[in-house]
């Protein structure tokens, strides 16, 4: 399984399975087992449903049917002969060109009188009996008379269980090319007419359809019987033939004159006869190009025999004998429609010869569709890794699309069929799976950039770059933010009691829930710089109140490093040693910033630039200085006015020409509304007016009074330690130009 896994997640797995995809296509066309051919039977069912041969009145070719009011009028089917014999003189009286009958007469009419007249003979003289014979004629021989006056073609079938002589055949047979022999369907025996009727018909056809479907879309012209010389035409064509007179079939197959087979026996080509000539498939089959069931096809059995039919109907026409009665369960499901009377598909193929309109599958669509699904299949496969999923789906699109529309053409102005599905569905199936093997190791590329930038970026941030790779590249954005500086005090002096590997640990230790919190409060780790972190908020994506998720997240980490320098006490004197309090100072500003990913093309990381970001570091830096936990910037103070916020000085920082006026951080705006907070407000305020005001030694007295409020407010500082030495220095030597600005000496 796991190699399997690895084969998946392999960069070219998607254009190796692909390329199996299409390989195992292109064996399974090759083989063409019967799965395949019915998918494309079907789509050519589905054209001829779309769009159907187009009936012709005009054609002379008519259905005379046995239908329930026929069969009503004169009895149940076989009807005696001699009313069979009377429809065939109405019809030639009337012009027929051709009765063909879409029956076999395959026994004597046993309602024939003479025969009933033989049965006598238990009980009467053989004399008598002989007489009675000899007066009345027999059915048979009424039928076979009119058949002799008229131009008759009688049916026969085909019947494993058939036996006696073959059906009598009317033609000669010449052909051009191979020996057509050898591609026909052969069949195991035949039930035909009796003798007499044969004797007395101009031709003979098989009755039969494609015994091998349910849905008759293909009729053999010609057969063969086992065990017998000549081939026997079906009804249709030997009807048309008798209807020109002609005398000889010329069946033409490969290798004929014209014909190129490249040396193959490819089978047969088309079967002429008279001035007809039927294209057929290498099996001598004559695609059905199908109308649907069309009632004008059709004449009642009883309007014929009732001299209802005017002449006009009548003459000039081949007609086909048959029956459309449920009953007598002669019927056939072709392409267009279910349960269409079998007498109607030879009405139809008649039709087609006469019209010259054939459906036809040329000898080389196989190898067409073959040769067009193996270069258009390589050609997705190579494109599938060097286009994107859009433009993929547009080309997969188009190919699809070619493959169903050039056959519709095909079918619709040329009546030619090529495969609309295969080539298709196997684009489809090369697409869809080389897709999705790319899309998984799209996935699992996205997921390896959460695990990778997860340690440096917001959640956020890694979400963005997952969904949308091409932000990873070089660029930035001018955005507000506000950007945080970090750094642990004394970490010289805390690193020594470490081995390195230890040293790891305790830096783990510290800069993971650091890093929690920061990425909790919606904050973007841009580095870590040893000891220290620096991140910023509003940035890649807007944050709402982002200075006050950065304020938040320096009074977090102040006292969650409370926690753990509690930790870190109870493990140094399990230990011990000495514990070294951690400290840490935090300095915040906001303003505008160039955000985005700076570097150069091989290696680049997502940062911020600017002004107000030296400024973030210039005052964490100035934490030590004035022994605070969180020095912040005006403009993030003006950002939190609810926070509980000291102004502490007036300052020039390193790098800098303008003061800054810095404020410590003491707490959120549930601390500004404490009493403690707001009375050592009022006292820092006062402070600082004396400080600015020259008042130095006002001001060094008040230091005091500032401390007890610092202590009463909980705020941990040594700032007023710091001042009172300052205010000292100023004392004793006061400057002239005094502004209250302090230039800072360090970063």
């Amino acid at each position: 399984m796991s190699w399997l896994l690895r084969c998946i997640n392999a960069p070219r797995a998607p254009v190796v399975v692909a390329l199996l995809v299409l390989l195992g296509a292109l064996a399974l066309r090759i083989a063409d087992p019967s799965a395949v051919s019915r998918l494309r039977d079907f789509a050519f069912d589905s054209y001829q449903r779309i769009e159907p041969r187009t009936y012709n009145p005009e054609t002379p070719v008519r259905i005379v049917d046995i239908d329930e009011a026929a069969l009503q009028e004169y009895g149940q089917w076989p009807w005696p002969r001699t009313i069979v014999a009377r429809l065939v003189d109405k019809l030639t009286e009337k012009g027929a060109v051709v009765v063909a009958f879409d029956a076999v007469f395959a026994e004597p009419d046993r309602s024939s009188i003479s025969r009933m007249v033989r049965d006598l003979v238990a009980f009467t003289d053989p004399e008598t009996v002989q007489k009675l014979a000899a007066a009345v004629q027999d059915n048979d021989k009424v039928l076979a008379d009119a058949m002799a006056q008229s131009r008759v073609v009688t049916g026969f079938g085909f019947d494993v269980k058939g036996t006696g002589k073959p059906p009598r055949t009317f033609h000669g047979v010449a052909f051009a090319g191979d020996q057509p022999s050898q591609f026909l369907p052969q069949q195991g025996g035949t039930v035909k007419s009796i003798d007499i009727l044969e004797a007395a018909a101009k031709g003979n056809g098989s009755v039969n359809t494609d015994v091998d479907s349910i849905v008759i879309r293909r009729v053999p012209m010609m057969f063969r019987v086992a065990g017998y010389e000549g081939l026997f035409p079906a009804l249709s064509i030997e009807a048309l033939r008798v209807a020109q007179e002609a005398s000889t079939y010329l069946i033409k197959s490969s290798g004929a004159s014209g014909e190129i087979s490249f040396g193959e026996k490819t089978g047969i080509v088309a079967i002429r006869t008279g001035n007809l000539e039927v294209p057929t498939d290498a099996r001598g089959r004559l695609i059905v190009y199908d109308t649907g069931h069309k009632e004008e096809r059709f004449i009642s059995a009883r309007a014929v025999l009732k001299d209802e039919v005017p002449a006009e109907k009548i003459e000039g026409n081949v007609f086909f004998v048959g029956t459309s009665a449920i009953g007598l369960k002669d019927l056939r499901n072709t392409p267009v429609q279910d349960a269409v009377p079998g007498v109607e598909l030879h009405a139809q193929l008649a039709e087609q010869m006469l019209e010259q309109k054939f459906l036809s599958r040329p000898d080389y669509a196989d190898g067409a569709e073959f040769l067009y699904l193996a270069a258009i299949g390589l050609l997705l496969v190579v494109l599938l890794p060097r286009l994107s999923a859009g433009k993929m789906s547009v080309v997969a699109t188009v190919f699809i699309g070619v493959g169903l529309a050039v056959p519709w053409f095909a079918y619709s102005k040329h009546q030619l069929l090529f495969d609309p599905i295969y080539p298709p569905v196997t684009f489809a199936a090369i697409y869809v799976v080389g897709t999705a093997l790319a899309f998984m190791r799209t996935e699992r590329e996205r997921a390896e950039i959460r695990g990778a930038f997860g340690m440096y970026l917001s959640p956020d941030l890694v979400e963005q770059l997952a969904r949308n790779p091409s932000l990873l590249q070089l660029g930035g954005e001018l955005r507000e933010i506000t950007v945080m500086f970090t750094d642990v005090r004394g970490f010289t002096t805390i690193s020594e009691q470490f081995d390195p590997h230890g040293l790891t640990r305790f830096m783990n230790r510290f800069l993971t829930p650091m890093t929690d919190l920061i990425l909790g409060l919606k904050g973007t780790i841009d580095k870590y710089m040893g000891d220290a972190i620096m991140a910023f908020w509003n940035a890649p994506l807007p944050v709402e109140r982002h200075a006050a998720r950065a304020c938040d997240a320096a009074l977090a980490m102040q006292a969650r490093l409370t926690e753990l320098n509690q930790e870190w006490k109870a493990e140094a004197e399990a230990e011990g040693r000495k514990h070294i309090p951690v400290n840490i100072g935090v300095g915040l500003n906001t303003g505008p910033a160039s955000v985005g990913n700076f570097g150069s093309t091989q290696r680049f990381t997502y940062s911020c630039l600017g002004d107000d970001v030296n400024l973030a570091s210039r005052l964490e830096g100035q934490c030590k200085t004035y022994g605070v936990g969180i020095i912040i910037g005006r403009k993030t103070r003006e950002e939190v006015e609810d926070y509980a916020t000291l102004e502490i000085d007036l300052i020039t920082v390193k790098g800098k020409t303008e003061p800054e006026r810095v404020f410590a951080l003491l707490g959120d705006a549930a601390v500004a509304q404490s009493s403690g907070y707001r009375a050592l407000r009022e006292c820092q305020d006062e402070f600082l007016r004396l400080y600015r005001g020259s008042a130095f030694a006002e001001a060094l007295e008040m230091i005091a009074t500032c401390q007890a409020a610092a202590e009463a407010a909980g705020w941990r500082q040594t700032y007023y330690d710091m001042m009172r030495g300052r205010l000292d220095a100023l004392i004793d030597d006061s400057p002239v130009d005094w502004k209250g600005v302090y230039v800072a000496k360090d970063k």
